[in-house]
């Protein structure tokens, strides 16, 4: 038996791996078959996945459910997963625009608010969803005093220290004295604190927050100008208001500070003067 050369045509022994002519590499025919026996093999593997696909692919199309998040069979820009879960009907556009719980919302706007289309008043604080500013959440505020500077004697005879605590109130209701004891600042001394205390509020309005700063010592307590807004010698002229909006998330915040001896007035006409600074922050109250 001998092998031929493919490149010179050369007949060479059934053991050669080279041909003696060209020197060209030879290939038993064993090997050639073996070779090619794989290839059709492998042609053949490809060609049963390739039929199995084809006939597989539309079963497992037709298992998957009809409804994901994203389908919109009416398109009225509610997904069907979420009509269906709230007691809605996905093959009906008009229920976009009913207001089944009659919170002043349609169930578009539930759906877009992340509200529920069912409950008029989804936090459950008493405010209905379509009047409440943030209808997720029982909402309060956090009023803190961050930083304060007593800037003149506030006790006679004269002491270099004054016992200082703030009165907190909210739409004229007190809520409560910072910190529980007074401090012992020293005058005319810049000092960073956290004087901060919380309440709950109606959720569909803005609020009114008033801080007040005393002075308390054996005799009693005395109220200090940190208003610099008005040289009034009333109550009025010595506090500080502050309007909030209570915004649409929790977390917004409103910081400010006043400063007592911007008022204008001096000499004789001159209050005891502070200074503070402030943050009114929106929180949620369940989270307490």
């Amino acid at each position: 038996m001998v092998i031929k050369c493919p490149v010179c045509g050369e007949e060479n022994a059934d053991d050669a791996t080279i041909c003696k002519a060209c020197g060209a590499p030879l290939e038993k025919p064993s090997e050639k078959k073996a070779k090619s026996g794989k290839i059709l093999l492998a042609i053949f593997i490809f060609a049963i996945l390739v039929v199995v696909a084809i006939v597989v692919a539309p079963i497992i199309y037709k298992s998957v459910p009809s409804h994901n998040k994203t389908d919109d069979s009416d398109k009225d820009g509610m997904p069907d997963e979420w009509e269906l879960a709230n007691g809605l009907n996905p093959n009906d556009p008009s229920d976009r625009t009913k207001d089944a719980d009659s919170d002043g919302l349609n169930n578009f706007e539930e759906y877009q608010m992340g509200t529920d289309p069912q409950n008029a008043d989804t936090d459950g604080d008493g405010v209905p969803d379509g009047l409440d500013l943030i209808p997720k959440a029982d909402a309060g505020i956090r009023v803190t005093i961050t930083k304060t500077r007593i800037k003149d004697f506030v006790d006679f005879p004269r002491k270099p220290t004054g016992q200082i605590f703030a009165r907190i109130y909210v739409d004229d209701n007190l809520v409560g004295e910072v910190p529980s004891e007074p401090a012992e600042l020293e005058i005319d001394k810049i000092y960073d604190v956290n004087w901060s205390i919380t309440t709950n509020v109606s959720d569909d309005r803005s609020h009114k927050v008033r801080i007040e700063l005393y002075d308390k010592d054996l005799i009693g307590e005395e109220m200090l100008d940190v208003n610099g807004d008005s040289p009034a010698k009333d109550k009025a002229g010595y506090y500080l208001e502050a309007n909030y909006y209570l915004g649409t998330h929790i977390g917004r915040e409103q910081s400010g500070s006043s400063d007592g001896s911007n008022d204008g007035n001096s000499g004789l006409q001159d209050d005891k003067d502070a200074m503070i600074e402030y943050v009114i922050t929106t929180i949620d109250m369940s989270a307490l």
